[in-house]
């Protein structure tokens, strides 16, 4: 499905294409650490999933500014909500990547 989106036709332009590409991607990869952690199978090092909670937070952010000032009728106060709103919907996944790049896990199988 998300892959699929990057195809969908946009109403911001080109700059939104890039971003929703750009977080295709980030998003798959956090699909893969995330699954990492809930089934405790490590993927790739350490440091490399410190890197991909940052981008995460980065562009998690970027895209609530992006669309939050795309969209006029939102305001400060729904820009606010919409920050709020995403957080809350994004906390189990980047506790997961947390938790996945910033704690010491025996995790019994080194897959990649």
């Amino acid at each position: 499905m998300l892959i699929v989106s990057m195809f969908l036709e946009n109403e911001y332009g080109r700059g939104e294409t890039v971003l929703r590409i750009v977080s295709t991607i980030i998003a798959i990869i956090n699909t893969l650490g995330f699954y990492g952690y809930v089934y405790k199978k490590q993927f790739y090092s350490q440091s490399f999933w410190k890197i991909i909670f940052i981008v995460t937070v980065i562009d998690i952010v970027v895209s609530i500014i992006y669309y939050g000032f795309q969209d006029t009728e939102l305001g400060t106060e729904g820009i606010i909500f919409l920050a709020v709103f995403t957080f809350i919907i994004m906390f189990p996944l980047l506790l997961g990547l947390y938790r996945y790049g910033f704690q010491n896990q025996k995790i019994a199988e080194k897959v990649l």
